[in-house]
């Protein structure tokens, strides 16, 4: 994609080594989408580093300038992945605890259910993958179970919560729950099904064990 510039900036506004580096930096990201694609289409083994260079359009060359293995890439794709899986879970804007508690554990199994990648990946070699996905996350493990702590204790304060609650202990089940049930909805193993009714008997079993009145409906 070319970027419209001021015809009238002069080179100080945009020295050479600029458009390099931004040239530069568009050439990764198109690596990194066509490897997402490629990947969800063809899973780890069948995504060559050939075929995502000319994806993206480049040379196999130039693709290792970049990344110097299919690992390498493989692990920027999963770090995207996680990224973003992340952000769907951020608490909206004006929900209550107990809101932002059911929303994180519903959206978190909503993006694994929907993302083309994960099951794509997992059909390969569903042991070898998920390990590596959960290597992506693992520094945003502790991160997640203290946000999920703090949103119980919120609720302990506002009186949606039973006050005996234990923030760190709960939220250490509630987050072992979510990353089960979202493994679930990526793996496709008939033994587990991805069920909406099972996840809606957790989110009332999280309900019951925090104190939180049942809702009618679900999202």
């Amino acid at each position: 994609m070319t970027l419209s510039r001021p015809h009238l900036a002069d080179s100080r506004a945009d020295p050479p080594g600029g458009r390099r580096r931004e040239e530069s930096e568009q050439r990764r990201q198109r690596i990194l989408e066509a490897a997402q694609d490629c990947l969800g289409e063809l899973g780890y083994s069948g995504a060559t580093v050939t075929e995502i260079a000319r994806r993206a359009g480049v040379s196999n060359g130039l693709l290792y300038q970049f990344f110097r293995n299919k690992e390498a890439l493989f692990e920027q794709v999963l770090e995207a992945v996680v990224r973003e899986w992340v952000r769907q879970m951020v608490p909206r804007d004006g929900e209550s605890a107990s809101q932002a508690l059911e929303g994180m554990f519903r959206r978190s199994v909503g993006f694994c259910r929907a993302h083309p990648l994960l099951p794509a990946l997992l059909r390969d070699d569903p042991a070898l993958q998920l390990s590596r996905l959960q290597a992506a996350g693992r520094d945003r493990i502790e991160p997640h179970r203290e946000l999920v702590a703090r949103l119980l204790a919120r609720g302990v304060e506002s009186g949606e919560f039973r006050p005996d609650l234990d923030p760190a202990a709960t939220a250490d089940v509630i987050c072992q729950l979510q990353s089960d049930y979202s493994g679930r909805a990526c793996r496709e193993d008939d033994r587990f099904p991805d069920d909406p009714r099972i996840i809606d008997a957790a989110v009332d079993l999280i309900r019951a064990a925090v104190g939180t009145p049942h809702a009618s409906g679900s999202d």
